[in-house]
């Protein structure tokens, strides 16, 4: 008889959050939209509960398949669940969760409620409105909950949905924080550049990848943790978080919250030994490292999306360098993601250079299998 899994795994993607929890020795299930080839080798049970009609969980497939493949297992969930906080209830009934529990993930994703509390702390933004601005330039029309970027438009271009929000478009360096959460204080583990990508038609803020290590200003660095430290008291965050913001000078605007471990873990999860799947769980329960692990490089992933219709070939070899390795047989539309592609130095610029290069050379490979 099959050991029962004492973790289940919910994400767009679960294969970092499968890899680290690994590295920490914990056995997981994975549900995510891909079932990958190397999430499928990480986890002890993966199955793909994407919807037929969309890029996302499907969530009567998701329910049935938790309770079939782990009932009762610890909850660890990642993107995917942000605007869906009735889904995150039920799929947290009846088993330990470990990150913020639906209530909080939907306030701290409601612009009504999250953009108030900033102010009330004192944490700067850009402008943020309910209603469509009168000249749409220079403005985003973002819908609450999204991810990835996938949820981020030019305000004016096309109809918004019902529930949407404006937010004023402002310049300067777009970059995240990785942090930790035990519902009081907050752990800063590192500060990221990030970029997006144009592969998807219509989605201009699409997440494109990025590269972790990058060094705040001396004036700005403990006024970020003290911030992140009052966002975390006030709105009780737990565990492994994000916060996107726009860098200008000295001054920094928080643009928004994701309340689950984002796609920069694997940034710095080798950093730690058990990795920070396990740091996940420890938060969770009121814990926090002393300080952040010393980085022993700087690290940067790229996501690569399909061309043109194509499917992944059983012969194709995905050099060592790629996650994310889909199944043979799958099937890509034109802007689909296919990989991610990985890379390391001992400073930005050279990790970045090889990624750069590795990217490349994967796909001129990809033009060439479709050929």
């Amino acid at each position: 008889m099959t050991a029962p899994t004492p973790f289940l795994v919910v994400a767009v993607t679960g294969r970092a959050l499968a890899a680290s929890a690994a590295r920490g020795g914990h056995r997981v299930a994975v549900l995510d939209c891909f079932a990958d080839r190397d999430t499928r080798a990480l986890a002890a049970l993966c199955r793909s509960v994407v919807s037929p009609r969309a890029l996302r969980l499907d969530s009567r497939a998701l329910l049935r398949a938790a309770g079939t493949l782990a009932p009762g297992a610890g909850l660890v969930y990642g993107s995917g669940l942000e605007g869906r906080p009735g889904l995150l209830r039920r799929l947290a009934a009846g088993r330990p969760l470990y990150g913020n529990r639906p209530e909080v993930v939907a306030a701290v994703r409601d612009p009504a409620r999250f953009f108030p509390l900033l102010d009330r702390l004192g944490l700067p933004h850009p402008e943020v409105r309910h209603r469509r601005p009168a000249d749409p330039a220079g403005w985003l029309v973002k819908r609450p909950g999204g991810a990835g970027g996938v949820h981020v438009r030019h305000a004016g271009a096309g109809r918004p949905p019902a529930d949407a929000y404006y937010q004023r478009l402002e310049r300067g360096r777009t970059l995240s924080a990785l942090f930790l959460a035990d519902g009081a204080r907050a752990c800063l583990l590192g500060i990221n550049r990030q970029w997006t990508t144009r592969a998807c038609p219509g989605m201009p803020f699409l997440y494109g990848g990025a590269v972790g290590g990058v060094r705040l200003a001396p004036r700005v660095e403990p006024d970020l943790r003290a911030g992140l430290d009052g966002l975390v008291a006030a709105s009780g965050i737990v565990g492994l978080n994000g916060i996107d913001f726009i860098l200008r000078g000295n001054r920094w605007l928080v643009l928004e919250l994701n309340p689950r471990p984002t796609a920069t873990v694997e940034l710095y999860d080798a950093d730690y030994p058990r990795g920070l799947f396990d740091w996940h769980l420890r938060a969770c329960g009121g814990e926090l490292p002393r300080r952040p692990a010393a980085a022993r490089a700087i690290r940067a992933h790229a996501v690569v999306h399909a061309s043109a219709p194509g499917r992944a070939d059983a012969g194709f070899a995905f050099p060592a360098w790629c996650r994310d390795i889909p199944m043979p047989g799958t099937r890509f539309a034109a802007g689909d993601p296919v990989c991610t592609v990985h890379a390391s130095g001992p400073d930005a610029e050279r990790a970045l250079a090889l990624l750069h290069r590795r990217r490349a050379t994967l796909q001129g490979a990809l033009r060439e299998a479709a050929a």
